[in-house]
């Protein structure tokens, strides 16, 4: 059995994270906590650096300097240098793995049918069987209401379904924390609401999520946690009934005034 100690139950810890492009500071700063089971939702106004925040987290982007440690173990750290240091090769990929990821487009093979989105990176990546993969894959999209799908191509779905395969292709990789990248800002309002449907049956059976969202209600309802991001720092964060009812900090206020008109 794990020896849980207060530590272990954070699943992902980010210290000081700092990130620039060429000249511009995109993230100045940034720390923050998820223990296992939460969902962390990250919102601000567009540019604030919180896909960037989001892509440092699963190395999709490399940090300048911070730490960064999954389910206990470092990712990166600063070095003697002061400047950040990735775990050798094999660590890093072993707590990549620990993480599945959503982006706003759904980025789907167009030319492989719906069941073989699912099966193709657990097969390539993890060495799994045909055989192993297929029942799993069949399961997850019966989770995200698609099973019917399994032998239709990418093309043939709404943008809706086929984020909901994106999810689930995700979920195939059985990720300990899944990171979701505004997965509805493609979508119309009304496949909007299939695709948060999905996310709110994996937060009530515990997944550990980081979610960066333009969607204030799941934010509010769904979230144990939320940070306001803007100019590549935390303004401001606590629990959601906290920051969305009694905002402290005045950019806090425009923000959600804005997005509520």
């Amino acid at each position: 059995m794990e020896n849980m100690t207060n530590d272990a139950a954070y699943m992902l810890r980010a210290r000081d994270i700092y990130k620039s492009f060429q000249d511009n500071e995109v993230l100045k700063g940034i720390s923050l906590d998820v223990c296992r089971g939460e969902v962390l939702s990250i919102i601000g106004p567009s540019g604030s650096g919180k896909s960037t925040l989001l892509r440092c987290l699963n190395r999709l982007e490399t940090i300048d300097k911070g730490s960064i440690e999954v389910k206990g173990e470092y990712l990166v750290k600063n070095g003697d240098s002061g400047l950040a240091e990735y775990a050798p090769q094999k660590k890093a990929r072993e707590l990549l793995g620990y993480m599945g990821m959503v982006f706003q487009q759904f980025n789907l093979f167009p030319h492989m049918t719906v069941l073989e989105n699912l099966m193709e990176a657990p097969i390539q990546v993890k060495g799994q069987t045909r055989e192993e993969i297929q029942p799993i894959a069949e399961e997850l999209l019966q989770k995200v209401g698609l099973y019917e799908k399994r032998d239709a191509y990418p093309s043939r779905l709404s943008g809706g379904q086929q984020q909901r395969v994106a999810i689930a292709r995700a979920l195939a990789m059985k990720p300990d924390i899944m990171l979701f990248d505004e997965p509805t800002s493609a979508l119309d309002p009304e496949l909007t609401v299939e695709v948060l449907k999905t996310m709110r049956g994996l937060a009530a059976e515990r997944m550990t999520m980081v979610v960066v969202t333009h969607e204030m209600t799941f934010a509010r309802d769904v979230s144990n946690h939320v940070i306001f991001m803007a100019d590549g720092v935390i303004v401001e964060q606590g629990p959601p009934a906290e920051l969305f009812g009694h905002p402290q900090e005045e950019r806090t206020k425009s923000f959600l005034g804005n997005m509520a008109k």
